[in-house]
């Protein structure tokens, strides 16, 4: 009769699986037993691992850190070696000073916001002292009714800057 090569191959895997898994598991147990026979470890000892340890991060940190900088000092080194060609040449100082100048065409100021509450208290400081000698005998809030009042049509609120440029 004939052997079935398939049902073979199947039993000779499973058979070199479960020999594989019965050598683990003796190793294991007699890593078990070994690690038994040592003892726990002392606090002292463990202790000085983890410094061990500790020291090779932070010394493997600083080593990496030496190397980003020594490329970083390379690409700076062929960055200074090759000028830009885009860069305007100044050949005095007042052409150089002329080149760094700000120009006159700045973008609209796209967030006033962000300067209107220290805008808003320098305003309010300064009024303040002026509206107390116009009109005195106001209570504070009626002071900050008319400060509030002034500040909304005042040039120096910043969305009003906005609105005049727009």
């Amino acid at each position: 009769m004939g052997v079935n090569s398939k049902a073979e191959t199947s039993r000779a895997r499973k058979n070199a699986v479960e020999s594989e898994r019965k050598d683990r598991e003796s190793r294991e147990k007699e890593d078990q037993y070994w690690r038994e026979a040592e003892g726990a470890k002392p606090r002292a000892a463990k202790k000085r691992e983890e410094e061990a340890e500790k020291r090779a991060e932070a010394a493997a940190k600083k080593a990496e850190v030496r190397r980003l900088a020594e490329l970083e000092e390379k690409e700076l080194e062929k960055s200074i070696k090759k000028p830009d060609k885009k860069a305007n040449q100044a050949s005095t100082v007042d052409d150089a000073i002329a080149h760094l100048a700000i120009s006159d065409s700045l973008p609209p100021d796209r967030h006033p916001e962000k300067r209107l509450r220290a805008a808003f208290k320098a305003f309010e400081e300064a009024e303040l002292r002026a509206l107390k000698e116009e009109k005195p005998g106001l209570t504070h809030t009626q002071y900050k009714d008319l400060i509030w009042k002034l500040w909304k049509k005042s040039p120096d609120n910043p969305l009003n800057q906005v609105a005049d440029k727009s």
